[in-house]
């Protein structure tokens, strides 16, 4: 009996991804900076608004970096869409990594935005609290591709002057999914948990919603980005951020983490993954464990192969803007 419903579970989750009748409303929670698919993976949600299959209501920064948010800006400028409001996170959170700024100052600086520096920024909780508050009940989709400090942050946020709602029972009442970059499955020591286990316990044990994590595995495999530098302008941010981050491979790929996170984001499993249903529970130390009982969260399976996955996601990377 549990088989079967885990299995109808699944099933009935697998159908309501099938396809998307109106643009998918997406905030991204995205630590720019360190590593460089982060910044594929806001190239490919540009991509995606373009072919009307997404809507990007903000973009918010969770990282103690004065220049992530203009970074951010700078991509949304070069992609049209200099007018996407963008949240920074102003608490004193200690991560238990460093966050490298690879290429944050650069684009902020080199690459046109609004900005300039995060200090012109929105503080992220009350944007998030903000744009959950203007937007229809359950129709929100918020894609994490970084640490869940932010998450966590609005869990824990009382009612205010922009919304009387908890945090919780606001998220509750306008978002209908989450989706994470996060931990590895079934067991794992993934980085984007690793460094800010406290808030991703939060998330895992509060959020009122699904969750749906694209595991380290699932990016792991999928290499991307040479083709930034053989068929992009060197205006492009997003080849500057591949082209000049040392974590990339000698020919400039680099895993797609990030990328398969906002993929599945907008378009659900089509033919590109299954997934698995039941909870994830966080260590103190960020380590992670699965079991197979419950319905709260999922994890995606990969079906398609990684080389077709790649040229999925790199049409969209290597893309120019459209006006």
């Amino acid at each position: 009996m549990r088989i079967f419903l885990t299995l109808f579970i699944v099933c009935i989750c697998s159908l309501a991804y099938t396809q998307n009748s109106k643009p998918v409303k997406i905030i991204i929670d995205t630590d720019f900076g360190n590593d460089c698919d982060d910044t594929g993976a806001l190239a490919i949600l540009h991509q995606m608004v373009y072919n009307g299959e997404a809507e990007i209501l903000a973009a918010m920064y969770p990282m103690n970096d004065e220049w992530g948010a203009a970074a951010i800006d700078a991509v949304n400028t070069y992609y049209g869409k200099p007018n996407i409001p963008i949240g920074t996170y102003t608490g004193n959170y200690v991560y238990k990594g460093k966050h490298n700024d690879f290429y944050n100052s650069n684009l902020a600086k080199n690459f046109p935005n609004d900005l300039k520096t995060g200090k012109n920024a929105l503080d992220a909780v009350m944007l998030y609290r903000k744009v959950l508050s203007e937007q229809p009940d359950n129709s929100v989709t918020i894609v994490v591709v970084g640490p869940q400090r932010l998450l966590a942050d609005l869990l824990l946020s009382p009612g205010d002057q922009i919304n009387q709602l908890s945090g919780v029972e606001l998220v509750k009442k306008k978002v209908i999914k989450l989706v994470s970059m996060g931990a590895e499955y079934p067991k794992g020591d993934e980085w984007n948990i690793r460094i800010c286990p406290d808030g991703a316990q939060v998330v895992a044990k509060q959020w009122p919603t699904p969750i749906y994590y694209s595991g380290f595995e699932i990016g792991k495999v999928i290499m991307t980005g040479e083709r930034l530098i053989a068929e992009t302008p060197i205006t492009n941010p997003v080849r500057v951020a591949f082209e000049t981050n040392p974590m990339v491979e000698k020919n400039k790929n680099r895993h797609s983490w990030d990328e398969t996170a906002v993929l599945f984001a907008v378009r659900g499993l089509k033919d590109y993954w299954t997934m698995a249903s039941g909870s994830l529970q966080i260590l103190d130390d960020g380590k992670n464990t699965w079991t197979p009982v419950g319905k709260k969260h999922f994890y995606l399976i990969a079906k398609k192969p990684p080389e077709e996955m790649k040229k999925i996601i790199e049409d969209m990377m290597v893309a120019p803007p459209k006006q």
